[in-house]
């Protein structure tokens, strides 16, 4: 995403001509053929840059709150549970002892919570490059960040 595209502009903006102001996040992924996600934004609640990225929160119309790095969506309230379950349960279903579970990023904490749902899990070690991811979540998605105060967790 250039600054060209992150630029929002008010021209001429009049209330009273019955005006829509609407700003819209555009996927910098192109899922090939010309083709890009968009999401309309209701609200910025954060936007600024970490020492290794760009991290955004949006208050969306639909999809509820929606985390954005480096301008790809990592994910959004309404359906991140389908990414976080696969993830977290089915290697822990197959596996004959998981006591011990190591989460390479994750620093929204949805893998996490998904993870200390399994009682046999005696320690998480979460190794996220960006703390301010962490922080930013705890923040603005705490129905996922929570699962980092569950004592098993490091």
């Amino acid at each position: 995403m250039n600054d060209k595209e992150k630029q929002i502009a008010l021209v001429d903006f009049d209330p009273e001509k019955n005006q829509i102001l609407e700003l819209w996040f555009h996927d910098s992924i192109e899922f090939g053929h010309g083709c890009r996600v968009s999401i309309r934004i209701k609200n910025v609640l954060c936007f600024y840059r970490s020492k290794y990225q760009e991290i955004a929160v949006f208050e969306t119309e639909k999809l509820g709150r929606m985390l954005v790095l480096d301008g790809i969506t990592m994910l959004t309230e309404f359906d991140e549970f389908a990414y976080h379950e696969m993830i977290a349960h089915v290697p822990l279903l197959v596996h004959p002892n998981p006591a011990n579970v190591l989460v390479i990023g994750g620093g929204d904490g949805g893998t996490v919570r998904e993870i200390i749902k399994h009682p046999e899990v005696k320690s998480v070690q979460v190794c996220e490059l960006d703390e301010e991811v962490v922080k930013v979540c705890r923040q603005y998605l705490p129905s996922l960040a929570s699962s980092f105060d569950d004592p098993r967790v490091n």
